[in-house]
């Protein structure tokens, strides 16, 4: 990689960690820039003001979160465990979908953060995220309709109920700061599987 691509990558990633600790407003570019190891004339070289950087980090934020983190993941452990009984099924969507956030917490502190003030950004998130993800919960849907001979209808609630708990722990672990061991996290997991499991009929 060339060193100008190097340094603009690490400004970006910089502002991704400060952004998404501090806020949009409470980040300053002296700071990003005394993180990325550069000075804040160097920083100005690659963007112009901090709002033209805060729209590259949204635009990466997105792409990531989009391609490489969010999607291809989760159609990945779809595809390799569909097989699987239905409680099965969805524990390896859960956990997956956990560990997804404890990596990339950063990006989606950003979107969740600057999406409720950036029209644009918000704009963004419903036209590229929203269809792809509703297209990735109808097939979980789908493979529950098969697995326990379930109604369309019941095949929903249980998606939703899966995604609610998946918020839930977002919510409370990043946006609250509630610490939550891996015990309890294990345990609400297997909460929410055996109501699943008695309304679909498993055993």
């Amino acid at each position: 990689m060339r060193k100008s691509e190097d340094t603009k990558n690490r400004i970006i990633q910089s502002a991704i960690k400060l952004i998404s600790q501090n806020g949009y407003a409470a980040t300053t570019t002296a700071q990003i820039a005394k993180d990325a190891g550069i000075s804040e004339a160097t920083l100005f070289k690659y963007f112009k003001d901090k709002e033209n950087l805060l729209n590259k980090v949204v635009s990466v934020a997105l792409t990531q979160i989009l391609d490489s983190v969010v999607l291809s993941p989760l159609k990945e452990n779809i595809e390799k465990n569909k097989d699987l009984k239905a409680s099965e099924f969805l524990r390896s969507i859960i956990n997956e979908r956990l560990e997804m956030l404890d990596k990339n917490i950063d990006l989606f502190k950003i979107v969740l953060i600057e999406i409720q003030y950036n029209d644009s950004l918000k704009n963004e998130v419903i036209k590229n995220m929203v269809p792809k993800t509703c297209e990735a919960k109808g097939l979980i849907e789908r493979i529950l309709i098969r697995k326990g001979n379930i109604s369309k209808e019941m095949a929903k609630g249980i998606s939703r109920m899966m995604i609610g708990t998946l918020l839930t722990f977002l919510f409370q672990k990043y946006i609250l700061g509630i610490e939550t061991t891996s015990d309890e996290i294990k345990e609400e997991i297997e909460n929410v599987l055996n109501v699943i499991k008695k309304s679909i009929g498993e055993e």
